[in-house]
């Protein structure tokens, strides 16, 4: 599929001081010409988890795969390029689809995967939009009989032995602000944890600080594609995340990711890795430690 390079591993943070402290040494000496991307060698073949971040231009698109269930969150834009990704894993069923929200750059993809494979079930935030993409989602989703899950805040799902998914958010969200219906997905892999954020904004955010305990996690996805209107420093102190991915496209007319929103993931010391300049980025885990591989250096 393509050559991943940048490998950047980091330790659970259950590890010992004194073995955090010499990697941190290590990444120090082992810097590469970009800032956001270290090497440090691991010898774990044991890798048993992987999120894909995938690269499908200015949209969002996760697929997580575990020895049970596999989850793809979103799928970027219309033919942009989801399909042939997963096809090219030789995926042929997906237990979980997660539509995060109405807008296309989020559902538009998710049309051709509903045609393409074999999909369980949909968890969708189950508010209206009148775009034809929207209507094309849901017809796709009637004409195969998929399930359909309206997703709200403390649902669980088990994806194997020791991985789960809770959804933090929404409550009750409305049309009028499509962003801040996002369905929201805490994901737990072993002792490795990941939340995927969709859209959603500041509003969005607040709510969820209701729960801090539950937002602290090692992986983030970025909300709304590095957008100054998400990732405020509230919610960024209680997430505290070691990585951060924003998906977006190179040149994108939004700007995205925007300063204000970059400079609030630096100052809580997170290493941010973007598809607008590292392509896809996947992490893999065995449950306590992790590695990230990006397409691009």
């Amino acid at each position: 599929m393509f050559k991943l390079n940048a490998i950047f591993v980091l330790f659970s943070k259950k590890t010992n001081l004194l073995f955090a402290l010499a990697a941190s040494f290590f990444v120090l000496y082992s810097c590469s010409s970009d800032d956001n991307v270290f090497i440090i060698p691991s010898d774990n073949d044991e890798f048993i988890y992987q999120v894909h971040f995938i690269d499908v231009g200015q949209g969002d698109a996760i697929y997580v795969v575990t020895p049970g269930k596999n989850v793809l969150v979103d799928g970027g834009w219309r033919n942009g390029g989801i399909r042939e990704y997963l096809q090219s894993l030789d995926v042929e069923r997906i237990d979980i689809v997660i539509g995060t929200h109405p807008h296309a750059d989020h559902i538009g993809g998710l049309i051709d995967v509903f045609h393409a494979f074999e999909v369980g079930e949909v968890i969708d935030p189950g508010v209206s939009h009148t775009t034809l993409t929207f209507n094309q989602y849901l017809s796709a989703i009637d004409y195969h009989s998929i399930p359909f899950v309206v997703g709200r805040k403390g649902m669980e799902w088990q994806l194997s032995e020791d991985a789960h998914m809770v959804l933090l958010h929404p409550v009750n969200p409305s049309s009028d602000h499509l962003n801040n219906a996002s369905v929201v997905a805490r994901i737990t892999l072993g002792e490795v944890t990941l939340l995927l954020t969709g859209d959603a904004e500041l509003a969005a955010e607040d709510q969820m600080l209701s729960d801090p305990e539950l937002l602290n996690v090692n992986v983030l996805k970025v909300g709304h594609h590095g957008s100054w209107t998400s990732s405020n420093e509230a919610f960024l102190a209680a997430v505290l995340p070691e990585v951060s991915v924003i998906q977006c496209g190179a040149d994108n007319p939004y700007g995205h990711p925007h300063n204000v929103a970059l400079q609030r993931l630096h100052a809580v010391g997170t290493e941010i890795y973007r598809t607008d300049i590292h392509g896809t980025v996947i992490m893999e885990s065995d449950g306590v430690e992790y590695k990230i591989s990006t397409e691009k250096e």
